[in-house]
């Protein structure tokens, strides 16, 4: 039986520890780029933040994928935007400019297709978009990025959030596995459980920043989990 319990907890911090390495990869999958993209050469009038600018998650090589906005007209007259796109491109800056006007209360979508045509800096493709309509504090802007895998065959987003979901079920099973078996009486497992469960908080925390483009603080998790890890390996007397 003690044989039984050792095997399961072994087996609970395997999964636990690829579950781990996975949510860091993705971590840095999502904020690398769009750091990247704040420092590419697109054009910085430094207003707030375009906040429903969306690159895409993940692409390969294959892939056509979409940058997207979405305007909102709250006015109870037509209001027209000025709407200033830039994308990577291995020579020049791919520019372009709408004028796209809207209804009272109209919610609209914009779309740009992005894929191989767009890769710059080796494996990244980057998005800026320049929002402009006259009403108060209505000037906005914001950049993204993508990482692009050189894989012979389609699907990006599918492999991400595939990854995404070993994820979750790796840290979910892994630490059903350690805690159900481990032994309560051992100090040294109870801070190793307490280190666990700080190292899988940081890493969500981290994914879900990283997704919703705060890249700065989502870099912050990735050093504050490394930095669990690092006390987590230590021999615990």
């Amino acid at each position: 039986m003690a044989q039984r319990k050792q095997t399961l907890r072994r087996l609970g911090m395997i999964l636990f520890s690829i579950a781990i390495l996975l949510g860091l990869l993705l971590t840095l999958l999502r904020a690398v780029p769009d750091f990247e993209a704040s420092q590419y050469g697109f054009y910085n009038y430094g207003y707030p933040k375009l906040v429903s600018l969306s690159c895409p998650v993940l692409m390969t090589v294959m892939d056509q994928e979409n940058v997207t906005i979405q305007l909102h007209n709250t006015l109870n007259r037509n209001l027209k935007y000025n709407v200033e796109s830039q994308f990577s491109s291995p020579l020049l800056i791919d520019s372009s400019v709408q004028h796209p006007e809207l209804a009272p209360g109209e919610i609209r979508k914009l779309t740009w297709q992005v894929g191989e045509q767009n890769i710059d800096r080796g494996n990244f493709i980057f998005a800026r978009v320049f929002t402009w309509a006259f009403i108060p504090n209505g000037r906005h802007e914001s950049t993204c990025g993508t990482v692009v895998l050189n894989l012979p065959f389609k699907g990006g987003p599918e492999l991400y959030y595939a990854l995404l979901f070993l994820t979750v079920l790796g840290l979910g099973i892994g630490l059903w596995l350690w805690f159900r078996y481990r032994n309560l009486a051992n100090p040294a497992m109870r801070s190793r459980s307490a280190w666990m469960i700080f190292i899988s908080v940081v890493i969500v925390v981290g994914l879900v920043l990283s997704v919703i483009h705060i890249w700065f603080v989502a870099l912050f998790t990735v050093f504050l989990a490394l930095l669990g890890i690092v006390v987590f390996v230590i021999p615990q007397s």
